[in-house]
């Protein structure tokens, strides 16, 4: 016998679950944009611009391009605390999907390791001077990242960003830290509502991630600086029909065009910004960075779901499947326990004001331990800041010791694999990990992580109901908002330009 969709609807309602179309964006207060639609602009050629970067070839986006997450394969292997790689032989190889049983983890691709000495003064030039410093353990291939890269789409709901939470809601113009004692670097603004912008201040300074070592955001010899003697995009195509950046593209190659001439980053800034800030704007441009990309980010908004439909009343939305899948999700799988409210996690903002600051266990709302891998891993909430500083969780209760972010189940089927190490391949495996209670028993694991009986058919139920009815086809269609930029890369094939009609159908 099926499920009865209008019962399974009516109790869903009653439940935490809604459409994301419902639930407001939260709105930064203190902000200096004063054109919303130019910060879109601006925030989007940021992201996308691999002249952000060190080596000139990577971008925000070479992180977050599938599902807003990252699907390459090749040298993405970090071999964890212990330095030796276990589940390949060494850096630079491809990684064939597979459970990881040791401390390795499967982050994202960055530059080379390289020590920064200047800025490039040709303004054609993309990378920056830099000298490479090869080291233990990647020694001449790219650097890895020790978490696996969550997607970025609906990002604009969290209170925090990164795994952590590392990234704060306050946003102080300068750093990740917001107005907590790691934050040694002394503050722009005050922002509220702010980690994306905070976020962004993170990986476009690190050496990991995008920087070569020891070149600032702003101030002399800074990316601030580097970009204003550049043309956005002059490296990349951008589509004329793109959705935000159409109406500036060069038909005819690379880079954008304004009033006919090649555009500059001095014009975009002072079109989201004004004058005043962009007569200054090397001096604050981490202040214009992290605002820019905190409003193109906050659109990427993935509310067009079979379940987004079904919760508004369209019962013929989800298949048979789906609905038990559903009805396992909020029965006795209490995944809705923590994949709660409107984004399917505990770790936004309007689930924080509704809640409070504690989750269940005690811990920071949104956080978690819940039996990865060993809690000293990698202490994430625990954990303290930068060189030692202060703890990043406000409870201080045990139960954040190895406590990661709750992610959002949206496109969760597109964004393959699982978890802060990206440890698990498929979703088969995350409910297999969730029936048996977890991997280890960590005096700290979540209360609520605990063996559950499946059976077959509620297993593969779920993971349908996953895999399917939680994702928007404009992501893989790359549809507005999600369309994009060309982007190359080191070690994958060039993701050519798209405008908002996307590309291929939705299946």
């Amino acid at each position: 016998m099926g499920v009865d969709a209008k019962a399974l609807l009516d109790r869903v309602a009653a439940s935490s679950l809604r459409p994301l179309s419902h639930e407001p964006v939260p709105q930064v207060v203190g902000s200096r944009i004063i054109n919303k639609a130019a910060a879109i602009r601006l925030g989007k050629v940021f992201f996308w611009d691999i002249q952000t970067s060190g080596d000139g070839q990577t971008a925000c986006a070479s992180c977050h391009f599938a599902g807003g997450a990252d699907d390459r394969r090749v040298n993405t292997v970090h071999p964890g605390a212990d330095n030796v790689f276990d589940s390949i032989s060494g850096p630079g190889e491809t990684f064939t999907l597979a459970k990881i049983t040791s401390d390795d983890r499967i982050g994202s691709q960055g530059p080379l390791r390289a020590q920064f000495w200047d800025l490039d003064p040709d303004p054609t030039v993309a990378a920056d001077v830099c000298q490479v410093v090869p080291d233990v353990p990647f020694n001449e291939h790219r650097l890895v990242g020790p978490r696996h890269s969550p997607t970025v789409l609906g990002s604009g709901f969290y209170r925090n960003q990164f795994w952590g939470g590392e990234a704060n809601h306050f946003f102080n113009g300068v750093n990740i830290w917001g107005f907590t004692d790691n934050n040694t670097q002394g503050f722009l603004v005050r922002m509220e509502n702010a980690s994306l912008a905070s976020q962004a201040t993170g990986p476009v300074t690190n050496l990991s991630e995008q920087s070569c070592n020891g070149r600032p955001l702003l101030g002399p010899y800074s990316l601030g600086e580097k970009l204003a003697a550049r043309q956005p995009m002059q490296h990349q195509r951008v589509s004329t029909t793109d959705s935000v950046l159409g109406h500036l593209a060069n038909p005819t190659g690379p880079g954008l065009i304004c009033n006919g001439a090649p555009c500059t980053y001095d014009q975009l800034i002072r079109e989201a910004f004004g004058d005043a800030l962009a007569n200054i704007s090397v001096n604050v441009f981490s202040l214009i960075w992290g605002e820019a990309l905190q409003a193109y980010q906050a659109t990427l908004i993935p509310d067009q779901t079979p379940f987004d439909s079904f919760l508004q009343g369209n019962l013929g939305a989800l298949t048979n499947k789906q609905l038990k899948g559903l009805n396992v999700f909020v029965g006795k799988g209490e995944c809705v326990n923590c994949h709660t409210g409107a984004m399917l996690s505990d770790a936004t903002m309007s689930w924080y004001e509704s809640t409070g600051p504690l989750n269940r266990d005690g811990g920071d709302t949104g956080f978690h331990n819940i039996g990865v891998r060993p809690t000293d891993d990698d202490l994430a909430r625990g954990d303290l800041g930068i060189f030692g500083g202060v703890p990043n969780s406000i409870s201080q209760s045990p139960f954040d010791m190895g406590a990661f972010k709750t992610p959002t189940l949206r496109n969760v089927g597109l964004t393959p694999p699982y978890f802060h190490n990206g440890g698990y391949p498929t979703l088969d495996d995350v409910v297999d990990f969730y029936a048996r209670g977890g991997d280890f028993n960590n005096p700290e694991k979540s209360l609520d992580i605990k063996q559950r009986v499946f059976s077959a058919s509620d297993r593969s139920a779920l993971v349908d109901f996953l895999s399917n009815a939680l994702t928007d086809c404009r992501v893989y269609t790359y549809r507005a908002p999600f369309d994009h930029p060309e982007l190359p890369f080191p070690n994958r094939a060039t993701l050519p330009a798209t405008g908002r009609g996307g590309s291929g159908a939705c299946r």
